[in-house]
């Protein structure tokens, strides 16, 4: 194999694909990148992990045809130090691949393509587009309540719902929930109706939002029984889905509250940014984020003791009847509040051991979140 190919597009397309590049396999094709020459003109550049991968078709001229592996960490580093230009990347009959730029040559060895892990399946009916901005930012404010390292494996994701005119996504890790569902137009590329959910596993979410760009340009992707597809920009990105039942969430969400407060979401999220310095206590190897709200109907305290100090802030506060004592994961709460996207919440409340659902105050037909977040058992 010997192609020809401008160092920045190699170094632009490469990049993408260490998200996939395993460094803990046994097997050494799964920590390489494999190249293969298309025609004379271009060559496809691809990692997978046996979980995720990418691939990325680049233009080259192709002196030699072929399909080589090379370490993918050790690819990475030599070409981004290679001088600007047209690179040569050969390989010969002793499976040992050659990178030259100007006057500068690098030798590493190689593996046959054949070795390479096979790629799974993305023929699929289901496929259909929707615009990246919108996708990437409904990641952003939901993928920090998937759970790690869950015994329950679906928590490990998240629920993807694509319907004609709407998409709905949750996470849950135990301890706190997080719904956006956002009025968006998903076209289907196939004569399909684009109704299909699936669970994205919480590693895949972050090679995704790296890919995804707030933009205007739609994603096409392809759901197989599997795995799930990405393509836009030139790249594809593919994905084992999490199999089985995402939990029924629903019946975690209070149907009605007695206490209902209405909260600035900024000055809210600045005061629990206070309290944080003193509740997040770390003792005995452990890491402890501990506030209290105690609502009246004038105001509420937010305070916190720890070994670090003590803090107390009052905000104003409004349509609380009734007085109430609670306790939070300072560090839940505020994730929960800096993924919300309006001036104005609703806290609403049962009781000390209930959890805490935060809403919008104004209802969008085009756009509604929800988090919930579980409280915890004050000291006296």
């Amino acid at each position: 194999m010997k192609i020809l190919v401008d160092k920045n597009i190699l170094t632009e397309a490469v990049a993408p694909l260490m998200g996939a590049v395993s460094n803990k396999n046994t097997l050494a094709a799964v920590e390489g990148i494999l190249i293969t020459t298309n025609g004379d003109d271009a060559c496809t550049l691809t990692s997978f992990d046996l979980e995720k991968g990418f691939r990325v078709k680049i233009p080259a001229k192709v002196v030699v045809p072929g399909s080589y592996v090379i370490n993918g960490a050790r690819f990475n580093q030599i070409i981004r130090t290679m001088p600007e230009g047209e690179m040569e990347v050969s390989v010969n009959n002793s499976n040992i691949i050659t990178i030259k730029s100007g006057h500068s040559e690098f030798e590493l060895s190689a593996i046959n393509g054949s070795d390479f892990p096979t790629l799974p399946e993305f023929r699929s009916d289901m496929k259909f587009n929707v615009n990246q901005g919108v996708l990437r930012s409904m990641i952003v404010k939901t993928s920090f309540a998937v759970a790690q390292n869950e015994n329950r494996a679906a928590l490990n994701g998240a629920y993807f719902v694509f319907s004609e005119n709407r998409l709905q996504i949750v996470a849950c890790d135990g301890n706190r929930l997080a719904v956006r569902e956002q009025v968006c137009d998903v076209t289907s590329v196939t004569d399909a109706k684009p109704e299909v959910s699936f669970i994205l596993p919480g590693k895949t979410l972050t090679e995704l939002l790296k890919m995804l760009k707030e933009e205007e340009n739609d994603i096409q992707i392809t759901v197989t029984r599997r795995n799930a597809v990405f393509e836009a920009g030139g790249v594809l990105f593919f994905s084992r889905l999490i199999d089985g039942e995402y939990l029924d969430y629903n019946k975690f969400i209070p149907t009605t509250c007695k206490i209902v407060a209405e909260l600035e979401t900024e000055t809210l999220i600045r005061s629990l940014e206070r309290a944080f310095l003193v509740s997040e206590d770390r003792t005995l190897g452990q890491t402890k984020s501990y506030v209290k709200f105690s609502f009246t109907p004038e105001e509420l305290l937010i305070s916190s003791v720890s070994a670090n100090g003590r803090v107390s802030d009052k905000l104003d506060v409004e349509g609380v009847k009734s007085s109430i004592d609670i306790g939070f994961n300072c560090r839940y709460l505020l994730d929960a509040l800096r993924a919300c996207d309006t001036e104005k919440v609703h806290c609403e409340m049962n009781t000390p051991l209930s959890c805490m659902v935060i809403k919008p105050c104004e209802q969008n037909e085009d756009e509604d979140f929800l988090y919930l977040v579980l409280p915890i058992r004050m000291k006296d």
